[in-house]
């Protein structure tokens, strides 16, 4: 505590939070108090599951940083798509297994919206391009004018490769053209679609639409 020693004009003595006033003559100093780091304590079991969910969730979304700026996006809110796929990822697309945790790439979204998403999509993959397929929209669709929004991840390199505004709603297909960059033969790849309103930028949820399993690179194969 602060001693007021002569009135409230009048010099200070003593301590005032981290800072200590003291008299040399006739002056008055002041000095802080050092630095004392609080001990760390040990995280909960629940501490460390939730660090633990978190910075897979983050590894896995580090990838996708740019897509879910489109796929997350909330006019609304003042959170990042990022952070708003953080959300709903950790609740909706981890699995724990006895206290192994993995990603289920089947529940996992890239983009959330008022759109209709893709009916019943599926993915193929023949030389260097990715097809994919979904069904008709049925009539009581909401749609607008929108196009596709494709893409492949690699959950062994941690790559992704995506395009937005491609193909019609109603065309019923499109292609990703990969070029095999980022690849290697025998890594695990998962495939989603979305839908984007060309006019206002609304997307649909994503869909999972199958797991592909890269071949060798073209350069690689047997003549």
């Amino acid at each position: 505590m602060g001693i007021l020693l002569e009135g409230i004009n009048g010099p200070v003595s003593g301590r005032v939070g981290n800072v200590v006033f003291y008299q040399v003559g006739n002056q008055t100093r002041a000095r802080s108090l050092p630095y004392q780091p609080k001990k760390k304590r040990k995280p909960t079991i629940r501490q460390e599951m939730q660090r633990t969910r978190f910075k897979l969730m983050q590894d896995w979304l580090r990838p996708l940083r740019v897509l879910l700026r489109i796929g997350f996006r909330q006019d609304d809110s003042p959170r990042s798509g990022h952070n708003a796929a953080m959300s709903y990822n950790i609740n909706h697309a981890i699995i724990d297994n006895d206290g192994i945790y993995t990603i289920n790439p089947e529940t996992f979204k890239f983009a959330q919206g008022p759109l209709s998403s893709p009916r019943n999509p599926t993915a193929s993959l023949e030389g260097n391009a990715i097809h994919f397929t979904w069904e008709k929209p049925d009539v009581y669709a909401t749609l607008g004018m929108a196009r596709t929004i494709l893409l492949i991840y690699n959950s062994v390199q941690q790559h992704c490769h995506w395009h937005s505004y491609g193909a019609s709603a109603y065309r019923l297909k499109d292609t990703l053209e990969t070029n095999y960059f980022g690849y290697e033969e025998g890594d695990e790849c998962y495939a989603y679609i979305a839908f984007i309103d060309e006019e206002t930028g609304q997307v649909s949820d994503s869909v999972y639409a199958g797991t592909l399993v890269m071949p060798p690179r073209p350069s690689r194969l047997k003549k």
